[in-house]
């Protein structure tokens, strides 16, 4: 699956890559530079398909592949954005539509900091879709009342952590938008085709390789390793057609992506939709204040308080052991309660505990 997430992350770069570069036509390229200066807008992403077929011998493991792909393919997601060109700030709301259920996710990007704010009301909407599923629950209901209205605060260092983790490269943003300009220069100016106020372009396996040989020829050292990476992910691709319509008029922009990766065995299949309208709006970006944002340690920490009071058995669990103390009061001794206490505390939740040792209590003066 790590393949496949890699596949996903070159996809949609490469999408809005094209997106939001200069073109070589004129009213392209002018079309495009209002839609940059533009602050504001709306957008929206349609996985249309999905589809997975590994060669994996376990039966088990290719079926819930399968299934995976299939419970992805409609996913939506949308929302709008608003940006500060002159301070380098961006906010976006999302809504996140998959399996029936709306996760939403808002968040604010300091680029200049390299830091993200994230509200934590997604935190409550993914405890809820879990208590749904009978999940653990990592977050004590109180801890997550406490977060409430909060913004957890990620900085430049945590996502630098994060990305050592998961050997990730962030490929959008290290690309400069001059350099991409200069190559669709060398594009053959007959593959932009323009009927009445809609412009389209459509590129292939063979642009994205053009891209990273220009890249590598006249981009900095940073943009020439992120074309090498490039490169070597984009082997896998056997198929790639995406295809971009501008509308002069409406501001808009529809790009429709089909793509094929192998790899080790496995094809990866995906069909994605791309809308976007942008506007102008007066509205500007306040970033959370440092009191109302909770840090990524800080969170950690509620995390991990939680999963150690989670029950480790099953309230059925719990009332039955109660049940078989209570029957056998006269034949527990006080070493056999405090090996009862020793043997299941590390299980039980604060509450179950006191519980257990208000029958074990009984016990003992029963037995005594």
């Amino acid at each position: 699956m790590k393949k496949f997430r890699m596949v996903i992350v070159i996809a949609l770069a490469l999408v809005f890559f094209s997106g939001c570069k200069k073109q070589t036509q004129k009213e392209f390229t002018a079309e495009l530079e209002k839609q940059r200066e533009m602050n504001a807008g709306n957008y929206a992403v349609v996985i249309d398909q999905l589809a997975i077929k590994s060669a994996a011998d376990n039966a088990s493991q290719r079926a819930s592949m399968e299934m995976a792909a299939k419970m992805i393919s409609g996913t939506k997601i949308s929302g709008n954005y608003l940006k500060d060109s002159k301070k380098k700030l961006l906010t976006m709301t999302t809504d996140l539509e998959l399996l029936g259920q709306t996760i939403p996710l808002e968040f604010f990007m300091d680029q200049k900091k390299q830091s993200v704010y994230l509200d934590t009301v997604i935190l409550t909407k993914l405890t809820e879709i879990a208590k749904e599923f009978d999940a653990q629950v990592p977050i004590k209901a109180k801890d997550l009342e406490a977060l409430k209205g909060k913004y957890i605060h990620i900085t430049k260092d945590d996502l630098e952590e994060q990305r050592k983790k998961q050997s990730t490269m962030a490929l959008s943003g290290n690309f400069d938008s001059k350099l991409f300009s200069e190559y669709l220069e060398t594009l053959d100016a007959d593959s932009f085709e323009k009927k009445g106020d809609t412009i389209k372009r459509t590129f292939t396996k063979k642009d994205i390789q053009g891209f990273v040989s220009y890249v590598k020829e006249h981009g900095d050292q940073d943009e020439q390793q992120t074309a090498k990476e490039l490169a070597k992910n984009s082997d896998q691709l056997t198929k790639y057609k995406q295809t971009i319509l501008m509308n002069l008029k409406k501001h808009t922009q529809k790009t429709t992506l089909a793509i094929t990766a192998e790899d080790e065995g496995t094809t990866v299949t995906l069909g994605l939709t791309l809308t976007n309208q942008a506007k102008n709006s007066k509205k500007t970006i306040q970033l959370p204040k440092k009191v109302d944002t909770v840090s990524i340690e800080k969170l950690s920490e509620i995390i991990a308080s939680g999963q150690a009071q989670e029950s480790l058995i099953s309230e059925a669990e719990f009332n039955e052991l109660l049940a078989v103390i209570e029957s056998s009061q006269t034949q527990l001794t006080q070493p056999q309660i405090d090996q009862i206490k020793e043997t299941y505390k590390p299980y039980l939740t604060d509450q179950q505990y006191k519980q257990l040792e208000k029958v074990l209590e009984r016990s003992s003066q029963i037995a005594a």
